[in-house]
């Protein structure tokens, strides 16, 4: 399978980790091709002791050897995510295209996880939607993409699959906790105020929090701003990170974010998911309205106070309806693994 990723990137890892899950036990040997990951990569998605380990791009011909030289009916995992399909994306898709047929010609299974197309260009997704249509699970985490794609069915965000928590009762909940990304535009000072009011109107404390390293100087900018508890990174373990994030996810009555796992793990604990941003991409909004749940996205930049207030403004019965979506995207998931396996054993039988 396929497992290339930032390690400075708590949500990448998390997708990563949940795919891991749905190929370990379905063959006797694990081969991961990581890329250019470093070894703590490995620690933050669990990959089984005894695994080989692929990396850098020159490992690629010897990734094809082995699926050539495979026994029959080897099972072939593509990672999770967003998939860019721009110019320049051809000779990749070639080669994904080639482990796809060569699977197949195996009579292997071809395993395409919940994924999002992002600019999708020629000739490179007239390729990829060949291989796709080729695979015998290959699945899309909004419409918008499945419609670009022609071939497979609509799944929740594999990030879904991490686990719901119960966290603390609602009214015991005393943050409103906020995560941007750094490379955006700091937010004006309508936004700064909405978001500063809100949290008081409501009774919640206001902190930051850092789910990508490359963040973290934005995080620390905002604690400043909004009068706010800044939470650091800085040299804490990824895996100890990402449990100290969702024990913070656990105590938020809302949390603001335009990182999509950001909002997912929030979800998961039962706060309310809201993206507030000047012009959002879409792609929260649909990966969140393909389980359901709609409204999560709100355009701040025509500066309308009241309109970002609403939208920031805790309410229990938001907070259920979040986690009754979460919950049963979360059984869908697990639904299309014990698909996966048996699709495996059937054609081994």
């Amino acid at each position: 399978m396929s497992l290339t990723g930032p390690a400075g990137n708590i949500g990448d890892a998390l997708i990563r980790r949940e795919t891991l899950a749905w190929a370990v036990g379905t063959s006797d040997e694990l081969v991961a091709y990581t890329g250019d990951a470093p070894d703590v990569w490995l620690r933050q998605l669990g990959v089984p002791a005894g695994s080989l380990v692929l990396r850098t791009k020159k490992s690629v011909p010897r990734w094809l050897r082995l699926l050539v030289l495979a026994p029959r009916h080897p099972v072939l995992v593509f990672e999770a995510g967003e998939i860019p399909l721009d110019r320049g994306n051809g000779l990749r898709e070639l080669v994904f295209l080639a482990e796809t047929l060569i699977v197949r010609l195996k009579g292997g299974v071809v395993v395409r996880p919940p994924r999002g197309i992002r600019a999708p260009s020629w000739p490179a997704l007239a390729i990829h939607r060949l291989a796709a249509r080729l695979s015998q699970v290959t699945l899309w985490r909004d419409e918008a993409t499945l419609a670009t794609a022609r071939c497979g069915r609509l799944a929740p965000d594999i990030g879904f699959s991490a686990g719901t928590r119960a966290g603390l009762p609602w009214g015991e909940r005393s943050e409103l906790l906020v995560s941007l990304r750094g490379a955006r535009p700091l937010p004006d000072a309508e936004w700064l105020n909405a978001v500063r009011e809100t949290a008081e109107r409501a009774g919640l404390s206001i902190r930051t929090v850092v789910q990508v390293r490359e963040d973290e100087s934005r995080a620390r900018e905002l604690a400043q701003l909004l009068g706010g508890e800044f939470d650091a990174w800085g040299d804490t373990d990824p895996l100890v990170q990402e449990e100290s994030l969702r024990q913070r996810y656990d105590a938020a009555q809302v949390v603001v974010s335009d990182r999509m796992h950001v909002l997912v793990l929030a979800a998961l604990s039962g706060a309310v998911p809201v993206e507030l941003v000047p012009g959002p991409t879409m792609k929260i909004t649909k990966a969140f309205a393909a389980i359901g749940l709609h409204g999560v996205s709100v355009d701040s930049s025509a500066s309308d106070q009241t309109r970002m207030r609403a939208a920031l403004l805790p309410r229990p019965e938001r907070a259920a309806e979040v986690s009754e979506r979460v919950r049963i995207a979360a059984a869908t998931l697990e639904g299309i693994q014990q698909e996966i396996r048996d699709t495996v054993r059937r054609v081994r039988a």
